[in-house]
């Protein structure tokens, strides 16, 4: 599954808090919870806090990938944050996250859930494809950047 199929322009938010990495983690689900008011704020953000403190889910070249799986829903939600300051999320270059990509699975999902951060992992790994994206204030065109890149 690629990572379009689950985003849309709703679901890229452009002003994530940037104070440190658990408040950047609940502004991005507080974002998506006001999108869909069928998931549960707190139990995300205990699941993806608990996910965080076994393992940094940073990646290098200013992106994380914050993921778990929640139990309750039905089918894989996805979205992607922008903190232009950059958060420190304890990446192996050691530069600050400026990407978050939240991937939220279902409890009883089958390994799909890899080929989803393959193709994150793929797009975000391209220097150019990161600079470009954190250059615009459009979510229409990231998104597009997102798709033509996958």
């Amino acid at each position: 599954m690629k990572l379009s199929n689950l985003l849309n322009s709703e679901l890229i938010f452009l002003d994530i808090d940037h104070q440190n990495k658990d408040s950047a983690i609940e502004s991005i689900i507080d974002k998506l919870c006001e999108t869909d008011k069928t998931l549960n704020n707190s139990t995300i953000v205990d699941l993806i806090q608990k996910r965080e403190k076994l393992c940094s889910t940073a990646l290098d070249n200013y992106v994380a990938i914050p993921h778990t799986k929640i139990p309750g829903i039905s089918r894989t939600r996805a979205c992607l944050g922008i903190c232009q300051e950059g958060v420190d999320f304890g990446s192996i270059d050691e530069l600050k996250t400026k990407i978050l990509i939240l991937i939220l699975h279902p409890e009883n999902t089958d390994n799909h859930h890899l080929d989803i951060l393959r193709s994150v992992a793929t797009i975000f790994a391209k220097k150019n494809v990161v600079s470009e994206i954190l250059s615009l204030n459009d979510k229409n065109l990231i998104y597009q950047i997102i798709q033509t890149n996958e």
